[in-house]
Order: structure tokens, then C-alpha cells, then sequence
């Protein structure tokens, strides 16, 4: 066992021990970098790495296999959850959205923002992460926006307010990780902490905004 093992091992067990009110804490998506707070662990392809790059941790955790269009389990169960990484790979996002508010009580999303997803992407389509199918960002209102991610938008930018992206950045950089360790973490991805409910919207066709 690895020593960053250990340490989340112990971390997880203190978090437990002293988890105020035995509150249950879920992390959908959980993959190789589970939640430390989370109680219950939820991934659809746990013998499947293709699209984490590592084998999945579970750390002593209940796991169980399921889609985030369709958690099993009862209406509010968790009081809070763990949406990392996950809502841009959903084949039908709204559905998803709607889950996590029937599950959960509150909880928190991260996901690529379009900055980053888009790095990965330009020049060539093939550079980044085919199994990302959306991009994702909040608009003035923090409504939880998604666009199609395909060979159109990632040629011509997505229509977020931050869209006017720099080409010859991506053009230039064989590795956008040292970019982003560079830049505050809201350019690289779009998060949103959510109680009771969230506004989002999926666009079928996006509001392009063509570089001028």
C-alpha cells in the first residue's frame, strides 16, 4: 500500500470518528480521488479506468455501481453531495441534475471549465478528452450551463462570457497542466455549491461566439 494511501486511510477514519451528527455524505463519480468526508461511494464503471487513468480507491467505503442518471437511492438519503469531475461526461445532463437535487439536501459540482476543456481540445480534436460531451459554466444568474462539445464548438468557442480564448496558447503548449498551475483556480474549473436546489440549463445548440 501506497504511503498517500495510508494517509487518506487515517484520514477518512478520523473524519468518520468525528463527523458531526452522523451525517451521510455521498461522492458520485468517486473514481481514483474519493471525497475524505464521503460516507458512500458511487461510480458506474468501477473496473473500468479508461476514463480516470488510475484504479479506483474506495478506503474502506461502501461502493456501489450505478449511473448519476439514475442513483438508487431514496429521496434526500444524503445530506450532501459530491459532484466532481462528472456532470460533463453525462450522456443526458438534465436528468443527472435532477438526481442529484431528488437525492441529495445540498451539495457541491466541479467540472473542466470551458478555459480548460477547450485548451485540451485545439488545435487537434484529439488531443483532449473525447469522453467529455458538454461544456460547463455558470451565467450571470449562477445557472449551471451546458453546451455540446463537439468538433464545431471547440473550433469556434463555446458561449460562456470567457470565450474569446488566446489560440496560440494551446497552440503552443504541449502541456496545459503548467498553464493552469499558473492561473486561479475559477479559470480552470466551474463550481458551484448548491442547498435545496439549482437553476441549470442545457443548450441544444450554442450560442457561439466567434472569435472577431
Amino acid at each position: 500500500m501506497r504511503l498517500s494511501d495510508v494517509r487518506m486511510w487515517a484520514r477518512v477514519a478520523f473524519r468518520r470518528r468525528f463527523r458531526p451528527g452522523g451525517k451521510l455524505v455521498l461522492d458520485v463519480g468517486s473514481g481514483h480521488r474519493p471525497h475524505e468526508d464521503a460516507t458512500h461511494l458511487v461510480d458506474l464503471l468501477p473496473d473500468n479506468d479508461a476514463e480516470r487513468g488510475r484504479p479506483l480507491r474506495r478506503h474502506g467505503r461502501p461502493l456501489i455501481a450505478a449511473t448519476l442518471e439514475a442513483l438508487p437511492f431514496k429521496d434526500h438519503a444524503f445530506d450532501f453531495i459530491y459532484a466532481c469531475h462528472v456532470l460533463e461526461h453525462m450522456r443526458d445532463p438534465a436528468v443527472a441534475c435532477r438526481e442529484l437535487m431528488r437525492v441529495g439536501r445540498a451539495g457541491y459540482i466541479e467540472t473542466p471549465s470551458p478555459f480548460f476543456e477547450q485548451g485540451y481540445n485545439f488545435p487537434d480534436a484529439d488531443r483532449g478528452w473525447p469522453f467529455h460531451r458538454w461544456f460547463v459554466f455558470l451565467d450571470d444568474r449562477q445557472s449551471l450551463i451546458f453546451e455540446p462539445k463537439n468538433p464545431e464548438t471547440i473550433d469556434t468557442f463555446c458561449g460562456c462570457r470567457f470565450s474569446h480564448f488566446v489560440k496560440n496558447i494551446y497552440t503552443s503548449a504541449p502541456d496545459l497542466n503548467r498553464i493552469g498551475d499558473a492561473l486561479p483556480r475559477h479559470c480552470n474549473v466551474t463550481a458551484l455549491h448548491w442547498s435545496g436546489r439549482f437553476d441549470f440549463h442545457v443548450r441544444d445548440a450554442p450560442n457561439v461566439i466567434r472569435p472577431g
